[in-house]
């Protein structure tokens, strides 16, 4: 998802997996979240994902992703991840995308 463009050519060092999972979004300067957001693909350092609003880069974020139970051995589980804005792609309608590193993550409940 998150990789570096030497002459054209998308170099990654992890694979991306296009998921659409559910998650929640916090700019960690702020206390509001943003609800309904779904990623869009997602790898072991950088997820994509669309919503609304306003993001600039390098903006900090912490992101609360669901895996569903066929990721997790049978248990759903809610993944904490905090990372930074890299990439903002501005649609024609009010929509974002925001590709975002993840670094760091901690697992935080099983459902």
């Amino acid at each position: 998802m998150i990789g570096e463009t030497v002459t054209g050519a998308e170099r990654r060092v992890h694979r991306r997996f296009d998921l659409a999972l559910p998650m929640l979004v916090r700019v960690r300067a702020q206390t509001a979240q943003l609800l309904g957001a779904s990623t869009k693909d997602i790898s072991a350092r950088g997820l994509y994902f669309c919503l609304h609003g306003d993001f600039e880069l390098g903006t900090e974020l912490e992101c609360e992703v669901t895996l569903p139970p066929e990721l997790c051995q049978g248990n759903a589980m809610q993944v904490k991840c905090k990372g930074r804005i890299v990439r903002v792609e501005r649609g024609d309608d009010e929509t974002i995308g925001v590709a975002a590193t993840i670094e760091d993550y901690e697992f935080v409940k099983a459902f």
